[in-house]
């Protein structure tokens, strides 16, 4: 699956990837990107790619130019609301009202800081979610900071709150939101 577009005279590439097909290069994407941001501990850019166990069960997409990963994000599959990443951290008792899985995460979005504000954030969020749709998820979990939630909401997604600290993001506040598939947005 790749698509071609353009912004300001420069082409891009936005690719859904084969596992593990370029996995070390987007973990390095997320410390290069991420190291210079408020909140996050040191102890995750002493290494030179940001991987965890979630990265190899993952689907993930890309958006490449003259070759190079400039943006990533990655979608996880999970029957149960006890497998998405840190769902430990939020009060699963909220999501009574919802429909009962199975469950798509979006995790791990990250675009190099010279490439923000191009919409490459919107391009990923669409493309993880149109793939969650096709392969039958009912709900999708989002665990944005705050800068996420007006684009999100404006997918459909819902906010219900705030997540305890990850232990990654001591000092950075994670929000929680979901997003029914096949209702009217």
């Amino acid at each position: 699956m790749e698509t071609r577009f353009e912004i300001r005279d420069a082409e891009f590439l936005l690719v859904k990837l084969d596992y593990p097909e370029r996995l070390d290069e987007m973990g390095a994407l997320r410390v290069l990107a991420w190291k210079e941001e408020q909140g996050i501990s040191p102890d995750f850019f002493s290494h030179k790619a940001w991987l965890d166990e979630d990265d190899l069960r993952a689907h993930h997409w890309v958006i490449i130019h003259n070759k190079e990963i400039v943006a990533a994000a990655r979608l996880s599959f999970h029957k149960e609301y006890s497998s998405v990443p840190h769902a430990d951290l939020f009060d699963a008792s909220l999501l009574d009202g919802f429909c009962k899985g199975p469950y798509a995460s979006l995790n791990r979005l990250v675009v190099a800081p010279q490439y923000r504000g191009n919409g490459f954030s919107a391009l990923l969020d669409e493309a993880r979610i149109n793939f969650a749709a096709e392969q039958g998820i009912k709900m999708i979990i989002a665990q944005p900071v705050e800068s996420r939630i007006k684009p999100l909401e404006d997918l459909g997604f819902i906010y219900l709150g705030k997540i305890r600290p990850l232990f990654q993001m001591p000092e950075r506040q994670i929000y929680f939101m979901i997003k029914e598939l096949g209702k009217q947005d």
